[in-house]
């Protein structure tokens, strides 16, 4: 697994390279915050009227796949429930696990997410490398990517398939706290607007089922 960590600003969104987004949704979480509130602040509370009409819930083992639309660069969005706040860190651990293991079901290789704030990092980066068969890349949103790096390299120690570096994106609004001899994302291609100028709507968020044994269906509550 290859991680890059990001600042967690927009400006990063839109540099950030990859197939898919994956975000983490509680379910007393409102309004949303973190890499979810600054998604759908782009998508003009896109993700705030799924949660108002019920197509997405926050609800424990919930799923939910979607596009992004031409506000982002990603391909597909998947919108994953961590249940209520009142839960152990090994449970809100096991969630994110169980995430990552549903995007490798559903072959995504590349995708970009922000750990649960409610994780500690530690916990959060010993999901990300215990989920070794998950995405073969991974972007992660963080408000202290310097401290993640950090937590990576004690957690992380003696796994020598693990690649880690950092990224720093380019005039970020908020500052990173000291420059650093990284590379810079690549800028996501923008995606040309239609001929007849509309807005094209993206299409209506579905339940995803990967094409795996019954037992690892997104519906399944756990």
């Amino acid at each position: 697994m290859d991680l890059s960590f990001f600042p967690l600003t927009l400006e990063a969104i839109d540099q950030a390279a990859a197939e898919s987004l994956c975000l983490f949704v509680a379910a007393d979480e409102r309004p949303l915050t973190g890499l979810a509130g600054l998604v759908d602040w782009r998508l003009t509370a896109r993700l705030s009227r799924l949660l108002r009409g019920g197509q997405l819930t926050g609800d424990a083992g919930e799923a939910v796949l979607t596009s992004s639309g031409p506000r982002l660069g990603f391909k597909k969005m998947f919108l994953f429930g961590l249940g209520p706040a009142e839960q152990s860190e090994e449970q809100l651990q096991r969630r994110v696990s169980d995430a990552l293991r549903k995007l490798a079901d559903a072959g995504v290789r590349d995708t970009a997410l922000q750990l649960p704030s409610r994780l500690s990092p530690e916990s959060g980066v010993r999901a990300l490398v215990d989920a070794l068969q998950g995405p073969g890349r991974a972007v992660v949103f963080c408000p202290e990517p310097q401290k993640m790096i950090a937590v990576l390299g004690q957690v992380a120690r003696g796994q020598a398939r693990l690649e880690q570096r950092m990224v720093k994106v380019g005039a970020p609004s908020q500052p990173l706290g000291g420059s650093q001899d990284v590379p810079i994302a690549p800028p996501v291609e923008s995606q040309p607007a239609p001929a007849d100028g509309k807005k094209q709507s993206p299409p209506p968020p579905q339940r995803y089922v990967p094409a795996v044994p019954r037992q690892n269906v997104f519906k399944k509550k756990r």
